[in-house]
Order: structure tokens, then sequence, then C-alpha cells
């Protein structure tokens, strides 16, 4: 599977008031299946004060500048028609202050102001969160509430049997709807502030509870729904939620994978690799698969973090050659680039997607400038759509290669080889073996044998039965192979 991160205010306009919407998707679906995109992940629709839709004033409507259920309709069943899955992002742990439910609390109605966390006497309301420094307490007409992602948003009180019955019909409604699963946005922070305690506190049995009821609730409507968690911690963190999920985001091997390209070694990768192996994958058998990315709607693009092409087609060789679900960000099989002003501060990397080389033309999105996407230099899709040597022309042959060997996603994995220079890994199934050559410095020779299937992924070259990899480059060797069971 390829799943391609698309934020539709971005994406492409279906009538004409320069933000995208539902219809504009549908204009573009055949763009995706050409791209070889099979699913899409669709950051937050419902109603929000947000240009980012992240706090919901709505769960059970869509925000009126994106289209209505009947646009919805429209694009889910085309899509389905043409072979691709749609996953709607939800964030359940927090809601808008503009949600009923959080005016009805502050107009003191018990049934819903059971719904948050509140200050008492015992509160330190200066207390501030892990990162970022920022208050987890907020306050609006003389009350202060819990409220970890700012201000503008109230966190759910999951102690209430009412609010997780709301949730199982917010769950229900989209799947009713014709959505294919769901992104849980922020899975880890259900249950982030301890009340006997008074402070904040990951409580991870009590999250892995929760979403253990609600992943069967959800499989219980929808038996082949896919369900992607977003877990933003360590391996051992990431590791107790193992088995819950059908994929969960691997945060680690994105950042390790762009320091190694960053610093020309290795050891990053191959390092935190050594720790996945462990931690997203259970007693030699993959239960949760690796969800694996460069960056998404809040990091800083790729193209931004590292520099050039030949790094940024480098840290993408290798993400395509891991096992797992490859994911992209929408405008990054274009090189679009984006910086975040902070955490909290995302408008930067979720830049309008340039499709015309004089950056305007039909469904041209204009809800923002073009701050780090400049028109007129060969970025938009039109222009490389001309190009067979285009970033765009990379980014397909690379899909392509991935699509061809979808044994890989559900692939074990053993590191063979390390250096500062190099990073040798062997993945294996049942009738399928890989050996895959990260060269990160210096030229390398490698000698192959005539009876495997030999990718250039980058930057290689055939000489007789060697092949020379220049400086960052990827090679994958393939050949038939039964695989005897062993341990990663």
């Amino acid at each position: 599977m390829i799943c391609y991160e698309l934020f539709l205010r971005s994406f492409f306009d279906g009538n004409g008031d320069g933000i995208g919407d539902l219809d504009g998707l549908e204009h573009k679906l055949d763009y995706l299946i050409d791209l070889g995109v099979d699913c899409i992940w669709l950051l937050p629709i419902m109603s929000s004060p947000a240009f980012h839709g992240y706090t919901v004033s709505d769960f059970q409507s869509i925000n009126s500048l994106y289209g209505n259920l009947d646009d919805l309709h429209k694009l889910l069943s085309s899509a389905h028609s043409k072979g691709i899955k749609i996953i709607l992002d939800i964030p359940v742990n927090h809601v808008s202050v503009c949600h009923e439910w959080f005016v009805k609390a502050l107009q003191g109605e018990s049934k819903y102001e059971k719904c948050f966390t509140w200050a008492d006497d015992k509160t330190d309301i200066n207390e501030l969160r892990h990162w970022g420094n920022a208050r987890i307490w907020h306050n609006i007409d003389n009350k202060h509430f819990y409220g970890l992602f700012g201000p503008g948003s109230a966190d759910l009180n999951f102690e209430n049997p009412f609010v997780v019955e709301k949730i199982k019909e917010i769950f229900s409604f989209w799947l009713e709807k014709g959505f294919d699963g769901f992104r849980l946005d922020a899975a880890k922070h259900i249950f982030d502030y301890n009340t006997q305690k008074m402070k904040f506190e990951y409580q991870h049995e009590k999250n892995i509870a929760f979403w253990e009821d609600m992943r069967d609730y959800i499989l219980g409507i929808n038996k082949d729904a896919v369900i992607i968690s977003e877990v933003w911690d360590s391996p051992e963190i990431v590791k107790k939620y193992e088995g819950l999920f059908e994929i969960g985001f691997n945060f680690p091997f994105s950042y390790s994978i762009k320091d190694s390209v960053k610093n020309n070694d290795a050891s990053f990768l191959a390092d935190e690799m050594q720790k996945n192996l462990s931690s997203y994958f259970a007693d030699s058998k993959v239960v949760t698969k690796s969800g694996n990315f460069l960056t998404n709607h809040d990091m800083t693009r790729l193209y931004s973090e590292l520099g050039n092409i030949k790094d940024v087609k480098f840290a993408f060789s290798i993400l395509f050659t891991l096992p797992g679900i490859p994911f992209i960000y929408y405008g990054e099989e274009l090189a679009m680039q984006g910086k975040l002003k902070s955490v909290d501060f995302t408008e930067d990397s979720q830049e309008p997607m340039q499709w015309y080389e004089l950056g305007y033309g039909y469904g041209q999105t204009e809800w923002k400038g073009y701050k780090f996407n400049p028109v007129g230099t060969g970025r938009s899709v039109q222009a490389q759509l001309q190009d067979s040597n285009s970033f765009l022309s990379f980014m397909k042959q690379l899909i392509l290669f991935r699509k061809d060997n979808i044994w890989l996603e559900d692939a074990k994995i053993q590191i063979i080889a390390r250096s500062k220079k190099s990073l040798t890994l062997k993945l294996y199934c049942s009738k399928k073996e890989a050996l895959v050559i990260y060269n990160f410095s210096s030229v390398k020779k490698v000698l192959c044998e005539e009876n495997s299937k030999i990718f250039y992924i980058s930057n290689c070259q055939k000489k007789g039965k060697e092949v020379i990899m220049r400086p960052k480059s990827v090679l994958v060797i393939i050949k038939n192979h039964k695989t005897q069971p062993g341990s990663l």
C-alpha cells in the first residue's frame, strides 16, 4: 500500500474560491493513481475554527469550505471505483472551545461539565507540558480547563462513559458515510492527566484499554477498516501499543534516516533500526506494520531540512526499501519546501500544491502565498510532468518499484553489515529475499550473482558482474528464496 497524506485546503479547488475541497480532490484522483497512490490519508475535514482542522467544533459535519455530505459521497464512490481507499484523520482527545459540549459546560450544564477536566484548589495552574514549555491550564470565564494542545482546545475527560459513547458514535457516523478507516491523532493522549495525582502523567495502560475497546468497535462495523495510530514517542513507548492497530507511525525511523543522510553517517539509521527490531516487531512476527515517512504536517518539509535534491532522493530511496507502509506527504513528490515556525504554527509547511508553472489556473488553491515554493522554478506538476528527469518522475519510478515488490511490506529484516559508510540489510519472507545496500560515502563495488534481479534505486552503475555504488546510493538485489524460520 502507498499512502498519501493530503491537506484538502491546499490540494485542488473545485468551486473557484481558492480553497481546496472535496470536489477538487475528486478531480485529481487520476493524478494520484498515476503517481501510484492507493490510499489517501485525509487530514480533518470536520467543522473547525482552525485552518488545519485539528480543533473540531462539530465532529459530525463537514467544514462548509470543503463541501457537504453529497460531495463526500461522490468523492468516496469515485475513489472506491478507482481502487483507492480514503481514511479520515480524527482528533478525538480534544475539542474546540467553540464545540457545543464545551459551550454548554461553561454555561454550567452538569452533563457537559463532566466531559472536561477543571482545575480545583489543588491544581497547579502554572504547570507546563513536557514539550514547548506551554501551559496546560487555560482560563475562560474565570474557569480553568485542561487543554494540552493550547487555549483553543479542551481535552475530553475519558473517565466519563458518556464521552466514550459519543466518540463511538462519531466513528460509526463516518464509517457509515463510506470512509475506509481512520488515522488516530494523538493516540497516547487519551489519558494523559492523572486526576488523583493532579498532574500531567501518561497512563498508557488506560490508553491501551480504551483503544482496544474502540478498535474492536470500529472493526465490528467494518472488519476491513484501516486503523493508523500516531504514538509520537520512543520505540520503548511505541512497543506498549504493539498489536493494537494495523499501522503505527514510525517517528524514530523518520529522524534516523534524515540524520544519517545529513551527516553522511549510516550509524544513525543502523542504531535506530537495531532498536526498532524489537520495538516495532514482536517475536519475529509483524503485528503492527511500521508506518514509514520522512515528513508530515507537523514537521519541516524534507527539501527544506536536507537542503539539496540529491539528499532528498537518497532519503526517499531508503524509505521505499524498508519493510512497512510508505507514506508521502502531499507535494513531496514535487520536492516542495516549507519550514515550521514552531510545533504550534504549521502553515508554512502546508502551502498550496502548485499545479501550474505560472502559479494560476483552473483548480489552483490560493488560500496562502508561495513563501517557500516560488512560481516559475520548475516545481509545479505541469513542469515536472513534461520533464522525464524531474523529481516527480523519480518518485513515480520509486513507487513503481515498491508496488512491483509489494512483499517488502511484510518482510522481516536482518542487519548483515554496518559501518559509518554503509549499511547492508537482508529483507526476507517465505518466498523472497533481498539484499539492500545503503552507501553513504566513498565508492563501493558490489559483486552480484548472475541469477539475481538488480534494482539501481539511485546513483549506481553496472560494470560486468560488478555494481559501482557512488556516495548516497541504494542498491537492491532480489532473488527467489525460501527462508527457514528464524529470529529477526
